[in-house]
């Protein structure tokens, strides 16, 4: 639609586009359609995770030490932080993807997740605020256990508990406020927007830390109670 208007005899001409987010009436000023196809857009976000998490395993296979759990989380949390530094980062960083037109692969991601959650277009406190710990502090911090886990650091369990509880906890709040405010409000109804998108994909988020919440602390408490054997023991030769 183009909106004509006059100021001191200068013509200017605005062209609006109407967005493709819930609800309908939202406002969003200079719009831009999506200038790659969804189709090219999705084959980039996954075959760049693929390739991440191939690196992840070849890089873990250096570690002999590594089990064949330990090297799976490396993948994970080397492939999940560069999604929290670099995708999510960018859309704390940049508040106008949407007005996008220069086809940036990143802007172009949240044109099409934003049809699952148009709160990101919107720029809503929450929704900003989650991302930015989940950005500049997970993000980073799931890099330090990659580390820690091809070291052999001896808080390599507690790093991936308090990272891991992070991301569980930044997600169900996440959906919790989904849930409270009315999911429809704010997601398209098809299948891959609600189901794919917001449900499945943000759902590995809650299964996967938990996972591995889970798997740490079982190794924590191990070694805690190898050292109250060995404590026991020592006290029984006294």
């Amino acid at each position: 639609m183009a909106a004509h208007s006059s100021t001191g005899g200068v013509h200017i001409n605005e062209v609006h586009h109407a967005h493709p987010y819930f609800p309908p009436d939202t406002v969003l000023a200079g719009f831009v359609p999506q200038q790659l196809p969804f189709e090219q857009t999705l084959a980039v976000f996954f075959t760049a995770t693929f390739l991440v998490l191939a690196f992840g395993w070849k890089l873990s296979g250096n570690y002999k030490h590594l089990a064949t759990k330990e090297r799976l989380l490396v993948c994970w949390f080397l492939c999940t932080g560069l999604i929290h530094l670099i995708v999510e980062g960018a859309v704390v960083l940049n508040a106008n993807f949407y007005k996008d037109t220069t086809r940036n692969i990143l802007s172009e991601i949240w044109k099409e997740y934003a049809k699952a959650d148009s709160r990101y277009a919107t720029r809503d406190d929450f929704v900003i605020s989650m991302e930015a710990v989940t950005a500049f502090i997970e993000g980073p911090g799931c890099f330090l256990i990659v580390w820690a886990l091809c070291a052999r650091k001896a808080w390599r369990y507690v790093a991936v508990v308090l990272v891991s509880l992070g991301q569980l906890y930044g997600d169900v709040l996440y959906f919790g406020t989904c849930i409270h405010g009315g999911v429809d409000r704010h997601t398209r109804p098809e299948f891959i927007y609600f189901w794919f998108y917001f449900v499945i994909i943000n759902g590995i988020w809650i299964v996967i830390p938990f996972a591995c919440i889970v798997w740490a602390a079982n190794r924590i408490n191990a070694a805690v109670a190898g050292e109250d054997s060995k404590a026991a023991a020592k006290k029984r030769k006294v």
